[in-house]
């Protein structure tokens, strides 16, 4: 028991080293020969101290010798893995004691090469991707590189492609032309284990566009050329420099072709070019004209205010093209009163005036810069507002009386959407469809249903699901109660509301069209021009819509255009009693609008919106069986006028 003290006191009184009293030996073991730059798996025997460490040297080099690679063992981790040389041959691994500062343990472990090859094709399109098979070391981070037939062994590679262990490799290669070489370069020494030829070519390309175009047009672009992803055909005034910035452009995405391309709305000589994507090499060039177009625009010359008009237009009609108004002093960079878009070449436009009477100017202004390209002046006359409503609640129901009734409800996709109760949008549109036909409708009435979205995945189905009849409440309550939303379902609002004629062919006299949809047209349909249609048809019909949980104050105001539009009304309903509420009233009550001639000046529904009307005397009757009217209803400029029935 008495040599620990015995150690000690040696250590203190011949100042025996530390290390040589502690010093242990360490064993190594390992599979041999390891292939070159792999990870090598290295069991030890040894202290296994903190960060202790298992290098790999030279047999040559001292034991302070930098070590080519190391691992720390960590935590007491065994095996640890240590890297090997990529360049072959005899080796020796140590374990290192940092307490010790001393090599404890070594054993020696052989490096070999491992045979490597590399298939590509022979000759290959310039810019274009390869998939490059090898065989060889696989490790992490090695490269595939590329370079000049006859390059030094270290000259900079033209493009680079890593080793993550799978083959074959992708390398995108550059836009160049000639005689190469791919090479697979190890990561530490960047020795080259094995060499291919390969040729790149190029690729004769050229540009077909129209000679002349109008500014903003949008033109397709036939190409012939490499077609790389994201190769550029570009477009420059003509004579500018190469590197100029371009005035547009059009990448080539998965070998589209023809692409479009919008072009300026500043006229001149320009020039199309073909550009590689990565060098921005000119590889056609094609000539092209942009010439102004004579644009005006047409429309009344007075009317009043907050109504809509129609303004006809001359000009480029290109896409986000638009009409606003302006006060006639309003500088050029204004913004509008109000504005109405051109989309799809649409002529004429809808446009509502400004609530305010007074001179205005009407100007066409281009999508991309905005430039003025026609005015035109208008007066704008002073207006009243005509609010019609209802003086009992309780005489709502059966005001309508025996006129024909279609309601076209919205069942596609969105109408699963679950409201703050917890109950999907259908559910609620069910429960208050069927109260509706069950307590609501007058006796007599003449009723259809067309619902859309319930029937068809990724479609534009619409289905007139009750015919118009006379209103049978049990037989429409069990037809509305077999109606589900069905996902993915699309929103043919244009072409339900276009087959309104047909669905009221047998009706005579007024025609009342509600619409029920939480969400806008997704089946490339107009629904305002199939609306002005019906009117311009001659069809006696007036369109109300109801919005079911919309958020979207644009898509609230289209409605409303559209409403107004159907000389009906746009109601807002959040939850099942404001569908409700809203249902009750557009069937109850619509109402038309008669000047002191006769003749009829709007329509609307009695608790709906507020009607414009320019000052005057007007009569107002209810559009029912038996009508009843209201007599010398005086609407002044800029007040609000109420009639109640």
């Amino acid at each position: 028991m008495a040599w620990p003290h015995l150690r000690l006191l040696l250590i203190l009184l011949c100042g025996v080293a530390h290390t040589s009293i502690y010093a242990q030996n360490a064993t190594l073991a390992f599979s041999s020969p390891a292939t070159i730059g792999s990870k090598l798996a290295v069991r030890w025997v040894g202290p296994g101290e903190q960060y202790d460490l298992v290098v790999i040297n030279r047999p040559a080099d001292d034991d302070q010798a930098k070590a080519l690679n190391s691992a720390s063992i960590i935590s007491g981790r065994n095996p640890v893995e240590v890297v090997m040389p990529d360049v072959p041959g005899e080796y020796q691994l140590r374990y290192y004691s940092r307490s010790a500062k001393a090599v404890i343990g070594r054993a020696p472990v052989m490096v070999v090469d491992v045979e490597t090859t590399l298939e590509a094709p022979a000759s290959v399109q310039m810019g274009s991707p390869i998939d490059i098979a090898w065989t060889g070391p696989g490790n992490s981070y090695e490269q595939i590189q590329l370079h000049p037939a006859g390059a030094a062994a270290d000259a900079k590679a033209l493009a680079t492609a890593t080793v993550l262990g799978k083959s074959p490799l992708r390398m995108n290669l550059p836009e160049l032309q000639g005689e190469f070489e791919l090479r697979y370069v190890t990561r530490q020494a960047k020795r080259i284990l094995a060499t291919r030829p390969i040729t790149l070519f190029g690729v004769a390309a050229s540009l077909q566009a129209p000679e002349q175009a109008a500014i903003g047009e949008t033109i397709e672009i036939r190409w012939e050329g490499p077609g790389n992803q994201y190769d550029l055909i570009a477009l420059y005034p003509a004579g500018a420099a190469e590197g100029s910035k371009a005035a547009a452009s059009a990448s080539i995405v998965s070998k589209i072709n023809p692409v479009p391309m919008r072009l300026p709305e500043q006229a001149g000589a320009y020039e199309l070019r073909y550009q590689t994507a990565r060098s921005s090499q000119i590889l056609a060039t094609r000539p092209i004209r942009i010439g102004a177009v004579a644009a005006a625009l047409d429309a009344p010359a007075q009317a009043t205010a907050g109504t809509l008009i129609e303004v006809r237009w001359e000009g480029p009609g290109n896409n986000y093209d638009r009409v606003g108004v302006y006060p006639p002093e309003a500088d050029d960079q204004a913004r509008a009163l109000t504005s109405a878009t051109i989309l799809s070449r649409k002529n004429p436009l809808d446009l509502k005036l400004p609530e305010r009477n007074g001179r205005y100017e009407l100007r066409y202004l281009t999508a991309q810069s905005s430039e003025i390209l026609a005015r035109r002046e208008i007066l704008v006359q002073p207006a009243g507002r005509l609010a019609v409503v209802f003086e009992r609640e309780g005489e709502i129901r059966g005001a309508l009386g025996g006129a024909a009734v279609e309601l076209i409800l919205d069942a596609s996709g969105s109408m699963l959407q679950r409201t703050a109760d917890g109950s999907r949008r259908i559910e609620i549109a069910r429960r208050v469809l069927a109260d509706l036909v069950t307590d609501h409708l007058a006796d007599g009435s003449q009723f259809a249903l067309r619902v859309f979205g319930h029937k068809a995945a990724n479609q534009c189905r619409t289905d007139l699901e009750i015919p118009l009849a006379a209103l049978d409440r049990a037989a429409a309550t069990s037809a509305i109660g077999q109606v589900n939303a069905m996902n993915l379902a699309k929103t043919p609002i244009a072409d339900s509301l276009a087959k309104v004629p047909a669905d009221l062919a047998t009706a005579s006299g007024p025609k009342t069209v509600v619409l029920i949809t939480d969400g806008e047209e997704t089946c490339d349909g107009d629904p305002a021009e199939v609306i002005k249609g019906l009117r311009a048809q001659g069809l006696d019909v007036q369109v109300s819509i109801v919005g079911f949980a919309i958020d979207d104050a644009e898509l609230k105001a289209t409605f409303s255009t559209w409403a107004e539009l159907g000389g009906g009304s746009y109601f807002d309903a959040g939850s099942a009693e404001e569908l409700a509420k809203s249902l009750r009233t557009v069937i109850s009550g619509p109402f038309r609008v008669l000047d002191g001639r006769g003749q009829v000046v709007a329509k609307g529904v009695i608790g709906g919106a507020e009607i414009v009307l320019p000052a005057g005397t007007y009569s107002v009757e209810t559009i029912a069986a038996k009508p009843r009217v209201i007599d010398s209803v005086i609407v002044q400029a800029g007040e609000v006028t109420r009639a109640a029935f």
